[in-house]
């Protein structure tokens, strides 16, 4: 057996935490290269109406609403691993075969970006089944929290380097090259080293085993074929979850879509600054994400209902105030902008313990499913969200 200084189930906490950022940095590649791609200066230039943009922008949550129930079923029924590799598969394929598809046609664009949706689909179920496995009872903030946490780590990776490589002599074409290649990358450490519990990991010794599995409740270690659909329809801490994370996903996928437009066509930054600056409020919500995470797990004299509902407040109120803010900075104060949304995006990361852990924590064992609704929740913002602010921005013109 090979022992290691660093507790196994925090390698395989890393290894799948870049693995689930390979796939959101993917499906996130058109929401920066869209501002370059239709660039006079752009080496390979493709042009579309907006209508055309906005659905090639939210056309991936068809892809992982329609994967949503397959990957579920197969996440019922078949080992997590090998399911969530051909996710990984899907996400890499149709990543670098977007710059071919653009040039066939907008069909075939639209195809790709919906195969990019599809892969996404299997990401959440995979975060709330290591949770569910590899974390201590004590440690489900952290773990949800880095898990969860690839929504931000996706943006601070492919926001600097689409601005980058867009500014090159690569052209927008290569966001899409390289991203590919960090996924086969990523992938192929999955594939060597990740194991779907504790048990089946040759790493893994008797003191780990131990830890990772004191104070569970032993008829929940193992995994029912058949899930109680009535019992989990009718939770409502778990309506709770699902209804608080609309709330909190519309919004991020707000910032995620938005982000890079709100910077090069309001703030007037160019390209490659827009990239960055974009990505620099999200650095901050990943911090205060893991380190909301952590603190709920140190916290004792708390019961977990209320420090869910603590951080969950912190997360929706707290940022809606700051964005309301941001709603009236005046269009010159690039620096008081910039603070602002600093402050609202930062405190979002106080989701990880609130509707995050929550879910996980009442569902158990059947975190994975609890975890697939928020999936399927985020990809309906994310199809709605594009048409949402059209109209509202036409509404105002």
């Amino acid at each position: 057996m090979v022992t290691s200084p660093i507790p196994v189930r925090f390698l395989i906490l890393i290894c799948a935490t870049l693995c689930l950022t390979s796939i959101l940095s993917n499906m996130n590649t058109y929401n920066f290269t869209k501002i370059c791609m239709q660039d006079d200066n752009s080496t390979m230039k493709v042009t579309y109406t907006k209508s055309q943009s906005n659905f090639l922008q939210s056309c991936v949550a068809i892809g992982s609403l329609a994967a949503s129930i397959p990957f579920s079923v197969a996440f019922q029924y078949l080992p997590h691993k090998p399911v969530f590799i051909v996710a990984g598969v899907i996400s890499g394929v149709s990543t670098a075969l977007v710059p071919l598809a653009s040039t066939i046609g907008y069909g075939w664009f639209v195809t790709a970006r919906i195969f990019q949706g599809m892969a996404f689909s299997a990401t959440f179920p995979l975060a709330g089944s290591i949770t569910a496995n590899w974390a201590t009872p004590y440690e489900h903030g952290v773990f949800i929290g880095l898990l969860t946490g690839n929504t931000q780590l996706s943006n601070i990776f492919t926001m600097p380097i689409s601005g980058w490589l867009c500014s090159s002599s690569g052209g927008w074409t290569s966001v899409y090259y390289v991203h590919a290649g960090v996924s086969l990358v990523t992938f192929l450490l999955f594939l060597l080293f990740f194991k779907s519990s504790p048990k089946e990991h040759s790493w893994v010794g008797e003191k780990e085993l131990e830890t990772i599995g004191k104070g569970k409740v032993a008829k929940k270690t193992s995994r029912p074929k058949d899930l109680p659909f009535r019992h989990i329809l009718t939770s409502l801490s778990l309506w709770a979850c699902w209804i608080a994370s609309f709330g909190d996903l519309i919004t991020v996928q707000l910032v995620s879509q938005f982000n890079p437009q709100y910077m090069k066509n309001y703030l007037d930054y160019d390209v490659l600054s827009s990239g960055f600056l974009a990505a620099l409020p999200i650095i901050f919500q990943f911090l205060t994400k893991l380190s909301s995470g952590i603190i709920s797990d140190w916290i004792t004299f708390i019961n977990e209902t209320w420090k869910a509902k603590i951080f969950n407040t912190i997360a929706l109120a707290v940022a809606a105030g700051f964005f309301i803010i941001l709603a009236f900075i005046p269009q010159e104060k690039h620096l008081l902008a910039i603070i602002i949304m600093i402050c609202a995006e930062s405190v979002m990361g106080c989701n990880t313990a609130g509707f995050n852990k929550c879910a996980t924590l009442h569902s158990q064992q059947y975190a994975y499913f609890s975890m697939q609704q928020i999936m399927n929740i985020w990809a309906c913002t994310i199809f709605i969200e594009p048409f949402f602010v059209n109209m509202i921005v036409k509404e105002n013109t």
